[in-house]
């Protein structure tokens, strides 16, 4: 079953190459949204998490929009890391308008690094271009997918963009060496954690979140900055650099890093409640 997959997404990726790029994107969201009425568990999963982040809106349809249309943006994201090596082509550089690029030159400007928080929100794959177009040096911090063949496919696909990979478990040992040469180091941190994690409030609940870009932040120096990135309807992708997130001084470590997790997690709430059709609802994000 693993190399079917492995090469039914080679197939995939050849077909999705050939296409060009508004066809290629509508047959994503198409096949998005075409998920949502096949996949009862995940169907049920976004639809039950939306319910209780948004109580105002439960006797609304607008709740099942926006449960078809989170499906549709993971169709299109999944056509877009496919479209990968047609994308890059010569000229790729003109699909992209950067917003707050200065947080990041005051950052760099400090020569500690900067901790990109990054969470499922938008195409966040295509994130991984900035250090490519702006021209610092960008890692990502990222898990393995099960099957390897696929894993391995993932990760070419990345290094194709330009980005360093660490795994999980070098969170503490490369990536500090990283951030103290001032390179930059992208970390999803929006998902449930259930290791190395601290509870903080999440669209009003409790939300088990990791502590590693807090903790890194703190150890480091590092700036700690979240970036969003949307999809606009000229075809062209808008990245959003946020200011740094303030990390307090003079607090024992285990309120610091609870209050910095606070602090980056009520960002992408905010982001997620004026967009919440773009983020990824189908993950079990809070504990029962």
């Amino acid at each position: 079953m693993g190399m079917f997959s492995y090469w039914l997404l080679i197939l995939l990726r050849g077909f999705l190459c050939l296409l060009p790029a508004r066809p290629a994107r509508a047959l994503g969201r198409f096949l998005g949204e075409a998920a949502y009425y096949f996949d009862g568990k995940h169907r049920a999963i976004a639809r039950e998490n939306l319910r209780r982040s948004f109580p105002e809106k439960i006797n609304s349809g607008e709740l099942r929009r926006l449960a078809r249309r989170s499906f549709g943006q993971m169709g299109f994201n999944m056509v877009e890391l496919l479209r990968i090596p047609r994308f890059i082509r010569p000229g790729w550089q003109i699909n992209f308008r950067v917003r707050g690029e200065e947080h990041l030159q005051a950052a760099f400007g400090r020569g500690e690094g900067i901790i990109f928080v990054l969470s499922h929100f938008g195409n966040w794959e295509y994130l991984g271009f900035m250090p490519r177009l702006l021209s610092f040096r960008g890692a990502a911090v990222g898990q393995k997918i099960k099957n390897p063949a696929v894993d391995g496919m993932i990760k070419d696909l990345r290094e194709l963009i330009g980005l360093e990979l660490f795994s999980k478990q070098e969170v503490v040992s490369e990536v500090t060496g990283y951030l103290r040469k001032n390179g930059a180091v992208a970390i999803l941190a929006d998902q449930r954690a259930r290791k190395m994690s601290v509870e903080v409030t999440f669209f009003g609940r409790p939300a088990l979140t990791t502590v590693a870009p807090a903790v890194l932040a703190l150890k480091t120096g590092a700036a700690l900055i979240p970036v969003f990135i949307y999809f606009e309807a000229d075809g062209c992708y808008q990245v959003v650099f946020e200011r740094e997130v303030p990390v307090p001084q003079g607090l024992p470590l285990q309120e610091a890093v609870r209050e910095v997790t606070r602090r980056f997690t009520a960002i992408f709430e905010k982001k997620i409640r004026e967009r919440p059709e773009l983020w990824f609802w189908v993950h079990r994000r809070w504990q029962k």
